[in-house]
C-alpha cells in the first residue's frame, strides 16, 4: 500500500468580509466570517486523507506554537483521517488573515515563522519510513533550502515527489527541477517561465480556474479538460483541494501520469469546494470522495 507524507504549514485562518480591498494607508471596516484550520500544507493533507481513506495512509508534518492559536489548530484536526505529527516550537503559531470582498475574491496574508523553522535535517528524517511507491507532497511555505534537501532525499529513496510552488517566494529554480509532478496555477506558471519551460523533465499540471486544467510534458500540451460549472461562493482552498484530489486519484490508479479522469475528479472536488463557504469544511467529505471514486 502506498503511503503519503505532506510536509508543510498549518495556520489558523481568520476570514474577514470587506466591501473592497483597502488602498495603501486606508483603514476600513470589516466583519468576521470564520476562523478555522488552514495553511496550504494542512489543507492538502486533510483533503488527500479524506480522498484516500481506506486506500493509503496520509501523514502530515508541520511545526506549531504552544499558544492559543496552536491549541485551536490541534483541536481542529483531531477528527480528521490522517496522522498529524506537529512539531512544537517556542514561536507564535502561524496564522492567515483572509480578506474577502463583495465579489467573493480573496486576498490572503500568512505568517510563516513556525513553517520556516523546520530544518532540512528534520524534514529529511521524516522520510526514513518511506520508499519506492510512496509520495511526498510539498508547497512553498518551508525555507527553500529545507524543501530542496527533502526533495533530493526523496529522489534518492525512490519516492514520488509532488510540488505546489506556492507561495512563489518560497520556491527556487532548483526546487522546481527536483520534483516529478509540478502543480501550478496560471500566475505561478507565468512567474516561473511558462508551462512549456516548466514541463521539461517532469509532468506539469496547470490549473485554469473555472476553465479547467492542462497537463504538459516535455514542453508540450498533452491533455486539457474543461472545468465544472458551479456558483462560486468562496474560492479559499480550491487549489489545495484540486491538488489533493488529483494526487489521490493518481495514487488510486498507481499512476504517475495524470489522465482525464483524474483531472475531472479533481475539478469536481474543487468545484464542490468553491460552491460552499469555508475552507476545509467546504472540502468533500470522506463519503463524498468515496461516492465520486466509485461512480
Amino acid at each position: 500500500m502506498a503511503q503519503v507524507v505532506v510536509i508543510g504549514n498549518i495556520a489558523l485562518d481568520e476570514t474577514l468580509a470587506v466591501e473592497a480591498f483597502p488602498e495603501p494607508g486606508a483603514s476600513i471596516a470589516g466583519s468576521a466570517l470564520s476562523e478555522g484550520v488552514g495553511g496550504k500544507g494542512a489543507n492538502q493533507a486533510i483533503a488527500m486523507a479524506r480522498a484516500l481513506a481506506g486506500v493509503a495512509p496520509v501523514r502530515f508534518v508541520a511545526a506549531i506554537g504552544g499558544d492559543l492559536r496552536g491549541a485551536r489548530l490541534r483541536a481542529g484536526i483531531e477528527g480528521e483521517v490522517l496522522e498529524a505529527r506537529l512539531i512544537s516550537r517556542d514561536l507564535p503559531t502561524d496564522f492567515s488573515v483572509i480578506l474577502r470582498d463583495k465579489n467573493r475574491e480573496n486576498t490572503i496574508v500568512t505568517t510563516q515563522d513556525c513553517a520556516r523553522s523546520i530544518t532540512g535535517e528534520e524534514a529529511v528524517a521524516v522520510l526514513a519510513e518511506y520508499g519506492p511507491g510512496d509520495a511526498l507532497v510539498l508547497q512553498g511555505n518551508l525555507r527553500a533550502e529545507t524543501s530542496l534537501a527533502v526533495l533530493e532525499a526523496a529522489k534518492a529513496r525512490g519516492i514520488w515527489r509532488v510540488l505546489n510552488p506556492s507561495p512563489v517566494e518560497g520556491c527556487t529554480a532548483e526546487m522546481l527541477a527536483a520534483c516529478d509532478l509540478l502543480v501550478v496555477n496560471e500566475g505561478e506558471a507565468e512567474t516561473f517561465g511558462g508551462a512549456a519551460h516548466l514541463s521539461v523533465g517532469k509532468v506539469l499540471v496547470r490549473t485554469l480556474g473555472p476553465r479547467g486544467a492542462e497537463v504538459w510534458q516535455e514542453g508540450a500540451l498533452v491533455l486539457k479538460v474543461a472545468g465544472v460549472a458551479v456558483e462560486a461562493l468562496d474560492p479559499t482552498g480550491a487549489g489545495d483541494c484540486f491538488l489533493a484530489a488529483l494526487v489521490a486519484a493518481m495514487i488510486r490508479r498507481g499512476a504517475i501520469l495524470p489522465e482525464a479522469e483524474d483531472l475531472d475528479l479533481a475539478a469536481w472536488a474543487a468545484g464542490l469546494c468553491v460552491s460552499r463557504l469555508g475552507t476545509q469544511s467546504a472540502f468533500p467529505t470522506v463519503a463524498e470522495f468515496q461516492a465520486a471514486f466509485t461512480a
